[in-house]
């Protein structure tokens, strides 16, 4: 088998970047993967994005609101391995192409669902679209940007987050359908994948604890500081470890910070505002010294996180980029040689193909039905008279070692579809446990903590059962590390040689930076985010969802590795990176191609033009994000208007008068009642609204949970949705919990467990915070 997913059948429908991206990674990685457009065609065509979102795709036009065309599209779907369907809550059942109708058609159909909002609660039938579900969740208001009120933000992390689950529950459902006897049902949608983007809300986490002495949080301001260098650019520091930063204030000969008694907590807490101002003042000019190059041959020589900014077509010229085979050149049908981000992950024994480009429309209709409408269905599996009431990947188990957001929140993902996750951390724990001051840590909930300390051999010996009876390694150490601790790819494949050995890099294992310490922010600086997001001619900004992006794309790389694995019985070793994650994020303005360039935001950060856009009203603020020749048209009539098909400056100009003249939620109202996508952009800050608006608790994207110590607390939901069984609502546990009930299914007697933690090898420390 040449690659992943290699005979498999995939249906795609709707328009947007979520069901594109979904696609996408299956096409890559080897299924037939066809686009189903309507007569008109997506609407997406012509945008830049389009070409890298549905590349290795066919195009078939049916128009599924005619009879002829739906009963065709029923005959392909007969024959289907998977639909990807992100249409508005019941469009699917109005047009006969619901999960309900076709499963009677196909027991074997996997069919993953996208929506806006998610199923239920109030704002359940709202425009889906990107920017709305920005504005409504309060995204745009929780950032800073060049003016008073919220900014408009351009990344699509939403929708490739929300096709990323889609990919995910997709591979999820076909891989057990030979244990549970029939395909199923999932839902995601892009309110849930933002949930992903939320890392520090809920109960316990520092920067939610009221100001107390001692208590000031400093660590987004100061290791991950956006500093001016001497020549007018910017550096986006990563220094978050404590030799990291150790490293760096001894370059900048500010020791006495490192040497001062009341800043032993440093960076993480600081004593006072004032204290932590006088340290910023202090840093930010000797950073100002230097250029930006002499800082980054300095980081590099001495092992300082820290990273320029690039915009997203530099990226593809970087070494980080092309060393590790990151960089695609396509001939695109309808925008020429084109250079675009590579595949998402490397695998050793099933590559991704990136294929041919995207298709024009309706290129394959004819091959389509040709050829799917004489194909057998999909073979039953097995011969289960009941199927089994579990999640999807109840037989997968996962040995996570990995730190901080990123690569153990990859895992989260897993175990939210029915993985057994088994963190491995060390006495002192996963560093990313500091930034909370309870049990309660979000890339931590599912999972069994055992307690390892890989530096001894006992500790190594008990790993190596656990890869006995695994099936997936993740971790995210840099080059050099996995082979002085032992857990390198031939080591552990070699003890169970049909495992998934993953490497969830930041800068990948080759080129100049491999050995360079990434955190979260490296990728916004280095693949382009920091500078789309800023605006126009803007000093960039730290966005701060490398980590977010990352977990989401290595969960569905892990999958289709998965499947592979156990397609064909043998392992193989899977390689992402958080700056190819990034770089589909921001491939809209990443594609290298001869053709006009993505929009940017303006330099007040407003938005794109006028029909996207943010408009200050009488009282507050207002996101419109209008596509479609129908909803331009909505909103001419409720201005009494007649507006234009291209806007401009000068539209801008006077939309923003119209709007002065009422409020935020009476447009919103009276936008959105006219078939106008709009929404107030300024009620609420994010990270409360994610857990405490009364959609999110009552679409489920927020539940109220319980565990030891804490209570009942609101935290994010599962972000994922299947047919075969519910997400049970696992506690976050303490560091160590289940290293007894661990090491007793390994056979190991009482007495050695207890040697074991008397001699520290399994004996639980903490990372020594106050809590």
């Amino acid at each position: 088998m040449a690659t992943a997913l290699e005979g498999l059948r995939v249906i795609e429908l709707g328009s947007g970047a979520a069901a594109g991206i979904a696609g996408m990674v299956l096409a890559e990685n080897g299924a037939e993967v066809v686009k189903v457009e309507p007569p008109s065609g997506d609407p997406c065509r012509g945008q830049p994005g389009f070409a890298v979102w549905h590349r290795a795709k066919k195009s078939a036009v049916l128009d599924l609101a005619e009879t002829g065309d739906r009963e065709r599209f029923c005959e392909i779907a007969r024959v289907a391995d998977g639909v990807i369907e992100a249409f508005r809550p019941s469009t699917a059942e109005r047009l006969g192409v619901s999960y309900e109708t076709l499963h009677r058609l196909n027991g074997q159909l996997v069919y993953a669902s996208i929506t806006g909002f998610g199923e239920t609660g109030p704002w359940r039938d709202l425009p889906g679209y990107e920017q709305i579900v920005a504005a409504k969740s309060g995204r745009m208001a929780t950032y800073e940007g060049v003016r008073p009120g919220p900014v408009f933000t351009p990344v699509p992390i939403a929708s490739f987050g929300a096709g990323m689950l889609a990919a995910v529950g997709m591979m999820a459902g076909i891989l057990a359908r030979a244990r549970l006897g029939e395909g199923q049902r999932v839902h995601t949608s892009l309110l849930h994948a933002l949930s992903v983007y939320d890392m520090t809300s809920g109960h316990g986490n520092r920067t939610n604890i009221p100001p107390e002495p001692g208590r000031v949080y400093g660590i987004m301001r100061v290791p991950f500081m956006t500093a001016p260098t001497k020549d007018g650019r910017f550096i986006q520091m990563c220094s978050r470890q404590a030799h990291h930063y150790r490293r760096w204030l001894a370059e900048l000969e500010l020791e006495a910070l490192l040497d001062d008694p009341e800043l032993a907590n440093a960076p993480d807490l600081w004593p006072s505002e004032q204290r932590l101002a006088e340290a910023i003042d202090a840093i930010e000019g000797r950073m100002a010294e230097r250029t930006a190059d002499e800082w980054m041959d300095v980081f590099s020589a001495n092992d300082i996180g820290g990273d320029p900014f690039l915009a997203p077509q530099e990226f593809l010229d970087h070494p980080q980029c092309t060393d590790n085979d990151r960089r695609q050149e396509v001939l695109d049908t309808e925008m020429g040689p084109t250079v675009q981000i590579g595949p998402l992950g490397l695998y050793s024994n099933t590559p991704s193909v990136v294929g041919p480009p995207a298709p024009r429309l309706g290129e394959h209709t004819s091959e389509v039905l040709g050829n799917w409408l004489s194909a057998p269905s999909p073979a039953r599996d097995v011969d289960q008279a009941e199927p089994a009431n579990e999640l999807p990947l109840a037989d997968v188990t996962v040995l996570d070692v990995g730190y901080f957001y990123a690569c153990p929140f990859a895992a989260t993902l897993l175990a939210e579809a029915g993985a057994r996750v088994i963190k491995v951390e060390p006495p002192t724990g996963d560093p990313g446990r500091r930034n909370w001051t309870t049990d309660y840590v979000k890339s931590q909930v599912g999972k069994e903590s055992i307690v390892l300390d890989l530096k001894t051999p006992e500790g190594l010996d008990i790993l190596y059962r656990l890869v006995d009876q695994a099936d997936v390694f993740l971790h995210n150490f840099r080059p050099g590390t996995p082979e002085r601790l032992g857990i390198d790819a031939d080591s552990v494949l070699a003890r169970n040689p049909r495992l998934l050995y993953v490497y969830a890099s930041c800068f990948g294992s080759r080129g100049p930076w491999a050995h360079k310490a990434g955190f979260h922010s490296s990728p916004n600086a280095i693949a382009g985010a920091g500078v789309v997001e800023s605006g126009d001619q803007n000093p960039p900004r730290n966005r701060t969802y490398g980590d977010p992006t990352a977990a989401l794309a290595t969960a569905a790389a892990i999958m289709a590795g998965v499947l592979a694995c156990r397609r064909t019985g043998r392992g193989q070793k899977l390689e992402t990176t958080m700056l190819t994650a990034t770089a589909y994020a921001v491939a809209e303005w990443g594609i290298q191609h001869p053709g006009p360039a993505a929009p940017l935001v303006d330099s007040g950060q407003y938005g794109f033009h006028a029909y996207q856009r943010l408009y200050e009203t009488s009282d507050g603020w207002l996101a419109l994000d209008v596509h479609l020749d129908r909803e331009r048209q909505a909103l001419g009539a409720v201005l009494g208007v007649e507006l234009p098909e291209l806007p401009s400056p000068e539209l801008a100009t006077q939309l923003t008068r119209v709007f002065s003249s009422d409020s935020a939620e009476a447009w919103e109202s009276r936008l959105l009642a006219a078939g106008v996508p709009a929404a107030q952009a300024d009620r609420g800050d994010f990270l409360g609204n994610m857990l405490n608006e009364s959609h999110m608790r009552s679409s489920g994207v927020a539940v109220e949970a319980s565990q030891a110590g804490l209570g009942s607390y609101w935290r994010a939901a599962p972000t994922m949705q299947f047919t075969s069984a519910p997400t049970p609502l696992a506690p976050a546990l303490p560091l160590g919990w289940a290293t007894t009930a661990i090491l007793g299914e390994l056979g190991i007697e009482e007495e050695e467990i207890t040697r074991l933690h008397d001699a520290g090898v399994t004996k639980p420390i903490g990372h020594g915070l106050p809590s």
